[in-house]
């Protein structure tokens, strides 16, 4: 499974990044939404999810779904965040901070 994992804050995506590939999975990192859309524009047709944390500045991750689904409907989609009741969000939710068990558990539903 290929995910591309987006985060504005370097350390939550690096540890989230190292724990998808712990999970023997592969993943692609960007820094914000803007950035994530041309990525996986670049490469759509190999991505299975998109792991987007919601608050982010500029295009947030919210955003970022919308675009993505309207695009890409074979792209899964899962949400992250510390802050859950804060957006309505159609779609899994990963409460941040999460565990490596948590992480399985909502890759393992978001696949298609």
């Amino acid at each position: 499974m290929l995910v591309v994992c987006v985060d504005d804050d370097k350390l939550v995506r690096q540890v989230t990044s190292d724990m998808i590939r712990h999970l023997d999975h592969q993943v692609l990192e960007a820094p914000d939404g803007t950035s994530a859309l041309d990525l996986i524009d670049c490469v759509s047709d190999r991505i299975d999810v998109l792991l987007t944390d919601v608050r982010m500045p500029g295009m947030n991750g919210v955003s970022l779904a919308n675009a993505v689904r309207h695009r890409y409907p074979d792209i899964g989609i899962i949400y992250m965040t510390g802050y859950a009741g804060e957006f309505e969000l159609s779609g899994p939710v990963l409460e941040k901070p999460c565990t490596l068990g948590d992480l399985e558990k909502v890759l393992s539903r978001a696949r298609h």
